[in-house]
């Protein structure tokens, strides 16, 4: 048995892991799916006010609150900036990171900064064209490679808009990461992304860490999940969860 905490991308919620938290708790391991501040459920708290900081204060409580350990810590998209400052100032309780199609935080950058140019500034526009200029607006599924109309649909309903702040702030890393060696990238090609496929390489290149290609949309968890969901039960029995 594994403990898992699945965190969510940008402009979705704990509900995007609907389709792998079920069938990971089915095979007896314990799964978080955390909705950070400011989205889904929780977007009645958004403000121009939040930011990474505040999303990774978020997380770092459920693993306090909760008292766990041993922790498969899963970051998808936005995500991988949250668990990476996480696991950097609490690398005593996470066993092993997963990212998928993650934006792996390091020092000193922002996710903004690791974007490619044209998502850049796609998002600056977005934001020019908003008179409070804090706000962004969820992206059309298509955009991240979403295809079927009804899934699109759920997803849709599903998005809410983001604090800029959490895109234009810059992490904080000391290098506590480091000793965290047991690290697994998915790249999930249906979108198209300069940023993952070089980390991508990186983890292929790497001796010690694992990496997975899934031809599916962004949004993995969700069109994928079955996939998903093998690949994170494998991370758990090298583990001996």
């Amino acid at each position: 048995m594994a403990t898992f905490i699945l965190v969510h991308g940008a402009w979705h919620g704990g509900w995007c892991w609907a389709r792998v938290a079920p069938k990971l708790r089915a095979a007896g391991h314990i799964v978080h799916t955390p909705t950070m501040t400011g989205f889904g459920e929780r977007s009645h708290l958004l403000s121009p006010d939040v930011g990474l900081e505040t999303n990774v204060t978020d997380i770092m409580n459920v693993i306090l609150w909760e008292e766990l350990t041993d922790i498969i810590l899963v970051g998808a998209s936005y995500a991988g900036m949250v668990t990476t400052s996480v696991a950097d100032r609490m690398p005593e309780r996470i066993a092993a990171l997963a990212y998928i199609n993650a934006f792996i935080a390091a020092d000193g950058v922002a996710q903004n900064d690791m974007l490619p140019d044209w998502r850049r500034e796609m998002i600056e526009k977005e934001l020019e064209s908003d008179p409070d200029a804090w706000r962004m607006p969820p992206p059309a599924p298509d955009l991240i490679g979403v295809e079927d109309p009804e899934v699109a649909a759920w997803i849709t309903d599903k998005m809410t808009i983001q604090s800029a702040k959490t895109f234009r702030d810059k992490a904080t890393i000391t290098g506590g990461v480091d000793a965290i060696t047991n690290r697994t990238f998915i790249r999930a090609t249906g979108y198209p992304n300069s940023t993952f496929d070089a980390t991508l390489k990186t983890f292929q290149e790497h001796p010690d860490w694992r990496a997975e290609v899934l031809d599916t949309s962004h949004d993995a968890m969700i069109t994928a999940a079955d996939e998903v969901t093998a690949i994170l039960e494998e991370i758990a029995a090298g583990l001996g969860g």
